[in-house]
This record gives C-alpha cells, sequence and structure tokens, in this order.
C-alpha cells in the first residue's frame, strides 16, 4: 500500500518545489497531492509535507489532526521548524519520511470566557492602545507578579526561539517540559522571564480599566478588557514532526539565529 502525503503551501511553486514534488509523486511508495489547509487532510492520510518558513508551519498545523506527521521544507527565511532546505533533494526528504522517527512538540490551550483557541509557539496578551497595561500574573491560582508592560508572552518550548527569545526570554530545548512567561518591555527593574512546570495553569489577569489583545501564534483571536483572565495549559494533546537522523537542535540553533541575525536587510 502507498503511503499518502499530503502537499500544503502559501507561496508559488518555484523551480526546487516543482522538482521535489514532481519526484515525490513519481516515486512508487507514495501516493502525492495537495491541499488548502491542514483541515482537509483525509482520514487515511498520516504525513504533511509544509513547504515555507516557520509561519506557513504554524498556519499548516492550526486544526491539524494528532494522527498527521509534518515534514518541513524550508523556502523562507528562518526556517525553524522545518526538517529540510529547498535545496535538499527528494530522495533525502523521502527517506527522511521512510526511516524518520517522530518528535512530539507541545502545544498551548488558550481559554477566555468561553472561547479556546490552540498555540504552538506562544500566546501573547498586548496592549490594544500604544501605552502599557497592567496585567496581573498567578500560577496554580498563586500571585506571581504585577506587569506594567506592553503585554506577556506565554511560550511552548517550541516558541522559546520566536517571540519568547526576542522580548528576553530563555531558549527551552524542545524536550524541556516546561513553560515560559515574559513580560513585554516591563516598565520595572525586577520583572524577569520565568519557567514554570508544563502541568501549571497559567492566569494573566487585566487590571481595571485596560484594553487588550490576544493573539495565538501571531494571530489576533480575540479582544479582552479590564478584570478578565486568559487562562494558559499545556494541552493534553502534542503536534507531531518528523525527526531526521541529523536532528541536532543547539547545532540548529546556532546555525539558524546566527545566520538570521547577519542578514542584510537590502538584500
Amino acid at each position: 500500500m502507498k503511503t499518502k502525503i499530503a502537499i500544503f503551501t502559501k507561496a508559488e511553486y518555484s523551480k526546487e518545489m516543482n522538482d521535489i514534488v514532481a519526484s515525490l509523486k513519481a516515486d512508487e511508495r507514495f501516493d502525492v497531492f495537495e491541499i488548502e489547509d491542514g483541515k482537509n487532510i483525509p482520514s487515511d492520510c498520516k504525513n504533511l509535507i509544509v513547504f515555507g518558513g516557520d509561519g506557513t508551519v504554524l498556519e499548516a498545523v492550526k486544526n491539524i489532526r494528532e494522527d498527521v506527521v509534518v515534514t518541513g521544507v524550508n523556502t523562507g527565511n528562518l526556517g525553524f521548524l522545518t526538517q529540510f532546505e529547498k535545496n535538499s533533494s527528494a530522495r533525502e526528504i523521502a527517506n527522511g519520511i521512510i526511516e524518520g522517527k517522530i518528535e512530539q512538540r507541545a502545544i498551548l490551550d488558550v481559554r477566555f470566557d468561553d472561547f479556546c483557541v490552540k498555540a504552538l509557539n506562544e500566546i501573547v496578551l498586548k496592549s490594544a492602545t500604544s501605552r502599557p497595561i497592567y496585567i496581573g500574573v498567578y500560577v496554580d491560582g498563586k500571585f506571581v507578579d504585577s506587569y506594567h508592560s506592553d503585554g506577556a508572552i506565554v511560550s511552548s518550548p517550541t516558541g522559546s526561539t520566536a517571540y519568547s527569545l526576542s522580548a528576553g526570554g530563555p531558549v527551552l530545548a524542545p524536550d524541556v517540559d516546561a513553560l515560559v512567561i515574559i513580560p513585554i518591555c516591563a516598565h520595572s527593574l525586577h520583572s524577569r522571564p520565568l519557567v514554570v512546570n508544563a502541568k501549571s495553569r497559567i492566569e494573566l489577569r487585566l487590571a481595571k480599566d485596560e484594553k487588550a489583545i490576544i493573539c495565538a501564534d501571531g494571530e489576533n483571536v480575540a479582544n479582552i478588557e479590564g478584570e478578565k483572565s486568559v487562562f494558559v495549559e499545556k494541552s493534553a494533546r502534542n503536534v507531531k514532526f518528523l525527526a531526521i537522523k541529523d536532528n541536532n537542535f543547539f547545532k540548529k540553533l546556532l546555525q539558524k539565529m546566527n545566520r538570521w541575525g547577519l542578514v542584510d536587510p537590502r538584500g
């Protein structure tokens, strides 16, 4: 029986992408087809190849089933969530899918009133205006801190190399069972990032008269006003990523982050 592989991308097909997809379609081991989003993967398909950068991967996994394994091919800039680069051969990708192991990535459950959404990288509660807001932080019902800041981030280990890192948070290896709480530009000498157990229930509570926006993986998902709370927990489900043989997180961290910091914006 052939292994079914769904293909997802938001970009126009480049020559490299066309060559990879054509080679995979010609491979008798696979039944390859294209989809428009992660919700449209047939129930008998367990593999998804995403062509794009990290933003495309985040969009693809937003509504993905738990039994689908994601393989990323970086055609964007950073590509921290991808396993292959655009100059990788179809044979490398095919062998990776056939022989590769699975890496489980934790995701976040975010709740506000009756609203619920999931995030792979982070949940952000940010000011709806240009001024700082007051946010009370609680872990398992216990008061931790009060931020006077532009907002707050709750990050998974996967998200610790994204917005959390830019806001001064620590890098967590993907297999660390923890969450990170980070104030964004806090007007304070003591407010610092906090690493908590992944089983913790985190509450971000707005002070009276404050207005904020809830963001999940870079997407604005809800508005919230004073004396309301956003609750964040590790989800009971995970997202599965392909783990290739050369799956060295720290090597990737050095290569990707050093390269990213040296990019000339003028081209």
